[in-house]
C-alpha cells in the first residue's frame, strides 16, 4: 500500500482532502508538550477498561470508518484506473486494508487513539503492528513516471507537480483539469479537486481533542500513576505514549525482546491503574463538547461523507458488473 505521502500526491491534494484518515499511532503527541493542562472534570463517568477500541466516540460517526475508508479509496483507485485506460495507460493503485494494527483496532474508527490496548499483541508484536512493519520497498506503481502518463494521471507533464490545467495529449485527445485523478475525485466528492467546504472539520477536532485529551488533568493523573508503575518494571517513561514511540523500536522490522517485555509492562501497568478508562472517559468528554459546539459545520461533514460512500458503492458495483 502507498504511503501516507505518496496517497496525497497521487492525489494531487492534501492529505486530508478524501477525508482519508491515516491510522493515528500517536507518536510525537504526548502530553505536556505544551500550554497547560486542561482543568479537571468530574461530571464524566470513568468505566473500568483494559480496551477501548469498542467504545464509539462522539466524533465517530462524522468520520471515515475503517470498511468506509477502504471502499472510498478503492472506488478512488478503481476510478482513476478506469479513466487512464481511454488514454492507453495501465495503472492501479494498491487499496489494501487500512486496519493498521491488525486485530488489535479499533472497528468505528481508523486511528489508535489509545495505542496498543491487548496483552495478547504486547507478548507477540510489542508495539508492532502484526506481522512487524513493512519492509518499505514497495513502490507506487507511478512512483516514477513518465511525463505523459503524469499528464492523463494529474493534468500536468511537470513531475514536480501534482496538478495541473489539462491540455491536449501527443494523440489529441484532451485532458482535462487535474487529469484522471480530478475525475475521479469529482465523481466521489462532486469536486475536481477534492476541497469541500469544511471536509477536513471533523479531522482537525479529532487532532484537537486528541491534544486536549491527553493534556486533561485525570489523564495527566492516571499517566503519573501508570508511570510510577514502570519505575517498578525498571522502565522510565512519563506516558504510555512515550513508551510507544520509543525510536528503538522503529529501527527493527521485527520486535526485540526488550521491546515486547517492556509492552508486557505497559499493559500491567495500564490494568492495574485503569490508564485506558480514564483516558477514554477524558477524551470521549473533549470530543462531546467539541461536537456539541460545532454542530451546523458538522452535519455537513456528514453529509459530504454519506455523498462518498454512496459514490463509491455506485462506482464499485458497476465496476464489478463489467
Amino acid at each position: 500500500m502507498p504511503s501516507t505521502h505518496q496517497r496525497s500526491r497521487v492525489l494531487g491534494l492534501g492529505s486530508g482532502a478524501l477525508l482519508f484518515v491515516a491510522m493515528v499511532m500517536l507518536v510525537g503527541c504526548g502530553p505536556g508538550s505544551d500550554g497547560e493542562a486542561v482543568p479537571k472534570r468530574t461530571d464524566t463517568q470513568v468505566p473500568r477498561l483494559t480496551n477501548a477500541n469498542s467504545r464509539d466516540m462522539p466524533l465517530d460517526e462524522y468520520l471515515l470508518n475503517p470498511a468506509q475508508t477502504e471502499s472510498v479509496f478503492s472506488a478512488y483507485s478503481t476510478s482513476v484506473a478506469n479513466c487512464m485506460r481511454e488514454y492507453g495507460f495501465t495503472y492501479r493503485m494498491s487499496s489494501s486494508s487500512y486496519s493498521g494494527i491488525g486485530a488489535d483496532a479499533p472497528k468505528t474508527r481508523v486511528d489508535g487513539r489509545f495505542g496498543f490496548q491487548s496483552m495478547a499483541h504486547a507478548k507477540k508484536w510489542g508495539y508492532h503492528p502484526d506481522g512487524g512493519f513493512p519492509d518499505g520497498k514497495q513502490q507506487s506503481t507511478v512512483s516514477q513516471p513518465d511525463a505523459e502518463k503524469w499528464f492523463a494521471l494529474t493534468g500536468t507533464r511537470d513531475l514536480s507537480e501534482d496538478s495541473g490545467p489539462g491540455g491536449t495529449a501527443r494523440d489529441g485527445r484532451q485532458v482535462r483539469s487535474h487529469g484522471c485523478v480530478g475525475d475521479a475525485l469529482l465523481e466521489i466528492t462532486g469536486s475536481r479537486d477534492g476541497v469541500i467546504g469544511d471536509a477536513e472539520a471533523a479531522t482537525d477536532l479529532k487532532f484537537r481533542t486528541l491534544v486536549e485529551g491527553q493534556k486533561d488533568a485525570r489523564t495527566l493523573d492516571v499517566f503519573e500513576l501508570w508511570s510510577r508503575c514502570m519505575k517498578e518494571y525498571k522502565y522510565s517513561y512519563r506516558s504510555p505514549l512515550d513508551a510507544l514511540g520509543d525510536a528503538r523500536w522503529a529501527k527493527s522490522k521485527q520486535p526485540t525482546s526488550t521491546e515486547i517485555r517492556t509492552a508486557v509492562a505497559d499493559q500491567k501497568c495500564r490494568s492495574r491503574h485503569n490508564v485506558v478508562g480514564v483516558w477514554f472517559a477524558a477524551d470521549f468528554e473533549h470530543q462531546e463538547l467539541a461536537v456539541k459546539a460545532n454542530q451546523d459545520t458538522l452535519l455537513a461533514v456528514k453529509k459530504q461523507l454519506t455523498h462518498q460512500v454512496r459514490a463509491a458503492e455506485r462506482i464499485l458495483k458497476k465496476s464489478k458488473s463489467k
